[in-house]
């Protein structure tokens, strides 16, 4: 089993499985737990009293209620939102069911890894999901999608159970790819539970707008050396924007009767005006709400608001 690397079996199966589980956990632990029952070669030393056949069956019920829940935009809003808490309590339970009977300080060591390696792994995987809800390019459908991704991870767990050596070579490039180009699913994710957030307690606070005051300190600071103060503001995302690659949040502000998207880089404020822009037949994604805009000679970039409640009236 350790023909390439000399680590604890435990271990070496831990990263690989922590990277799998942060995309998919039911089914990464559904394969692991059928993987005992049947004897794989890789997970052999595990022992078979680690599995129990019931367990399995709640596994079961709960990978076919996330594939469901990831079909329609709101429940797959929810369902992820729900995950960015439980993901990671979900690794420092698969590293201590992996990793029992270690010493305490290398259980510890494997818990905070897992747990931390299943909510990067998530972020970006609901980072993408969220983006191809919003994109406003053809795509495929949302099941194929679904049954793509599944392929993917059964892949890398039939490598990770049958050869976890290899596996755990192979997670390192794995986050590191991810780390550099999972940015703009960062954004992604922050918008997404602001999105969670208005649809669960929007109908208590219908109204969109914050006044001036109301608004970050740092969207103040943007518009220094601009002589003008925002009067409102409202928080939004946007994909394609000239100048910038993919989605980013930010705030819609209204400043001196101009209308301006606000955006932190680098920890630094940014302006981009919307003077000349027009704005098309705004669309109702279910979770949120999609203004295309255009201007001459320029391509079509969407804008994101939060879906109110009471109707798009409370936008204007």
């Amino acid at each position: 089993m350790n023909e390439v690397l000399s680590l604890p079996s435990p271990f070496l199966l831990l990263l690989p499985l922590s990277i799998a589980a942060g995309v998919d956990f039911f089914l990464t632990l559904l394969v692991a737990g059928l993987s005992l029952g049947f004897g794989w070669p890789g997970m052999q030393e595990l022992g078979p009293d680690s599995l129990h056949w019931g367990i399995l069956v709640v596994l079961s019920a709960l990978y076919l209620a996330e594939a469901a829940s990831e079909i329609k935009p709101v429940p797959a809003l929810f369902w992820h939102f729900l995950q960015l808490f439980l993901r990671p309590l979900g690794g420092v339970l698969l590293a201590f069911t992996l990793l029992h009977g270690l010493p305490l300080h290398l259980l510890v060591i494997g818990a905070s890894m897992s747990g931390v390696v299943c909510a990067f792994t998530h972020v970006l995987t609901w980072g993408r999901k969220l983006s191809l809800f919003l994109s406003p390019r053809e795509r495929v459908s949302r099941t194929t999608e679904v049954l793509a991704e599944d392929t993917l991870v059964l892949v890398f767990l039939a490598l990770t159970v049958d050869r976890p050596d290899i596996a755990f070579l192979v997670s390192g490039p794995i986050l590191l790819f991810g780390l550099l180009l999972g940015g703009q699913y960062h954004h992604l994710v922050r918008f997404g539970v602001s999105l969670s957030k208005d649809r669960a307690w929007g109908f208590l606070s219908p109204r969109r707008w914050r006044e001036g005051s109301e608004l970050p300190s740092w969207t103040q600071g943007a518009m220094v050396g601009q002589d003008m103060s925002p009067s409102r503001g409202i928080p939004v995302g946007v994909m394609g924007l000239p100048g910038l690659r993919g989605f980013r949040e930010g705030w819609l502000l209204t400043a001196g009767g101009a209308d301006v998207f606000t955006y932190r880089k680098r920890r630094k404020p940014r302006t981009f005006s919307l003077e000349g822009f027009t704005s098309g037949p705004v669309e109702d994604l279910g979770f949120a709400l999609k203004v295309p805009m255009k201007a001459p000679e320029e391509d079509e970039w969407a804008l994101f608001l939060q879906k109110s409640h009471t109707g798009l009236r409370s936008h204007k």
